[in-house]
């Protein structure tokens, strides 16, 4: 089965609902961008991010789907339908059937498996839906916790990307991860 990017799926786990970001999610997502635990890391920002920007983040949502070219998705825990982080995927290349994820996840809620849950029904998304080959993750260098969510779920360091991307002035450095259709269909059949 195919993906059309005409209706945004939601993706639904144990404890959490994956769904399309609207612009009522704008203060939601502001409080989770606020700590700097949060935002330093996030290399597309020059720090906490204001309402302005945080707008122009959310078209971007819409515009990638629009294109075709990705997803991104608000994390939720049900009964309550407020924002506490978001994952997805953009750089989609159908011909190549490769792709790049992201997320984030409010300080508050670190630590529970919460982030990896997500990612794991954004990975089953990819994999199942879009069919791709291989999924990719940039980490900024020093971002232990995102690299190890990343191994957990079954994805291999493949190099570093050297002053990949500028911030406030100074360059810096990218992990680059990955992980193959069937790496992830073996980790599933072992687990």
């Amino acid at each position: 089965m195919t993906f059309d990017f005409e209706a945004a799926p939601i993706l639904e786990t144990e404890r959490l609902r994956l769904r399309r970001i609207v612009a009522a999610d704008l203060q939601d997502w502001l409080d989770v961008m606020a700590h700097p635990d949060v935002h330093q890391y996030l290399i597309d920002l020059e720090g906490e991010p204001d309402a302005a920007e945080m707008r122009a983040i959310i078209r971007w949502t819409d515009e990638i789907v629009e294109q075709k070219t990705g997803m991104r998705w608000a994390i939720t825990r049900p009964p309550d339908d407020r924002m506490i982080g978001s994952c997805g995927f953009h750089l989609y290349h159908p011909v190549h059937r490769r792709l790049e994820i992201g997320y984030e996840l409010h300080r508050g809620c670190w630590r529970q498996g919460l982030m990896s849950e997500a990612v794991s029904a954004l990975m089953a998304f990819c994999f199942d839906r879009l069919a791709v080959h291989r999924i990719e993750a940039d980490v900024t260098v020093g971002n232990a916790a995102s690299a190890g969510l990343l191994r957990r779920l079954g994805f291999q360091l493949e190099g570093l990307w050297r002053d990949r991307v500028r911030r406030g002035g100074r360059f810096y450095s990218l992990w680059q991860f990955g992980i193959l259709e069937s790496e992830y269909r073996r980790r599933d059949e072992t687990a």
